[in-house]
């Protein structure tokens, strides 16, 4: 997703991104009927479904409705910890979110961290990749690397045992495919990152993006979403594959059309792929969903609208559309 502060943070953090993009935010290999698949909560669907709409007033009023005795704690605690990234990358400002995330992964993570490993469940361990991610998105966030490192290790020891069964669990093919491309490509585009690598598990490129391939063809809406999602940032950001991302950029905006963050995303492909008069016609229209989308506050209807315009300026393209 998108953070930006200031240029200066925004280029900060896309740049380490890279390399934290494998924490979102999920033995001898199985057969692929044999996999185990997610079984969400319809209750918590309806949660993920009004973020992905970009409606997060909805979303929160549907997360209040979560009851933990029906749905469980950890699902209750998932929910709020992605609405609030949301909220935060939203560009809104009303609230602390970052400061309300702390509370809900520590809570998150006391759960099941003096818990065995071979204890856990595959849904707990991936609970607890989870749960570190997110900390160390705020982390990168509030411009805290150091501890975003620590939070990361933290997460490699759960990580590792979905990589060791990837094949057993879609959200364990998931955050497979997230690591083993992007250890890849971190270390091959931000050498600086190269030390972190030398106790992390072995990564592949070319296997972390089938296994993600695969993951953007389930039906679990929210392995597919978050598949789709990174490998469209992968194909323009990394990949140089313009068509690919546009191609899926286009099928998230098709299911979502009031999703600003897919919108900007499309702006950018154009913008990355030279393609100036149509990034104009895309900044026209992310304006329009800006003005048009149900529930969005001031803050969050120009947060999209002034980086896409920055951008435009950067490029020395007339924005007098």
């Amino acid at each position: 997703m998108i953070i930006n502060k200031s240029d200066k943070r925004f280029s900060a953090v896309q740049g380490t991104c890279a390399l934290f993009t494998l924490i979102v935010l999920f033995l001898p290999h199985q057969s692929y009927a044999q996999m185990q698949i997610s079984k969400e909560p319809q209750e918590v669907i309806a949660v993920f479904d009004a973020m992905y709409r970009y409606n997060l007033p909805e979303a929160e009023n549907k997360l209040k409705t979560l009851n933990p005795a029906v749905v469980g704690q950890d699902w209750v605690d998932l929910s709020k910890a992605n609405l609030l990234w949301w909220w935060m990358i939203s560009g809104d400002t009303t609230r602390n979110y970052d400061r309300e995330m702390d509370e809900v992964l520590t809570r998150l993570i006391n759960r099941y961290a003096e818990k065995p490993l071979h204890q856990l469940s595959n849904e707990q361990i991936f609970t607890m990749i989870h749960g570190y991610a997110y900390l160390t998105r705020v982390d990168i966030y509030r411009e805290k690397y150091l501890k975003g490192i620590g939070n990361l290790r933290h997460t490699m020891t759960y990580l590792e045992i979905a990589l060791n069964h990837e094949y057993e669990y879609d959200k364990f093919m998931m955050v497979s495919g997230l690591y083993n491309y992007f250890a890849a490509a971190a270390q091959a585009e931000y050498p600086i990152f190269t030390p972190f690598f030398a106790w992390a598990p072995d990564y592949n490129r070319a296997q972390g993006f089938s296994l993600l391939h695969r993951c953007s063809q389930m039906d679990d809406i929210l392995v597919k979403n978050e598949s789709l999602y990174y490998l469209m940032k992968i194909d323009y950001q990394l990949e140089k594959n313009y068509a690919g991302a546009m191609t899926i950029a286009d099928d998230l905006i098709q299911r979502y059309p009031n999703n600003l963050i897919y919108h900007f995303h499309r702006f950018m492909i154009l913008i990355e792929s030279g393609n100036r008069a149509l990034a104009l016609k895309q900044y026209a229209r992310l304006i329009e969903v800006s003005v048009k989308a149900p529930a969005l506050n001031t803050l969050q209807r120009n947060h999209m609208i002034d980086t896409a315009k920055k951008r435009l300026m950067k490029e020395k393209i007339n924005i007098a559309i």
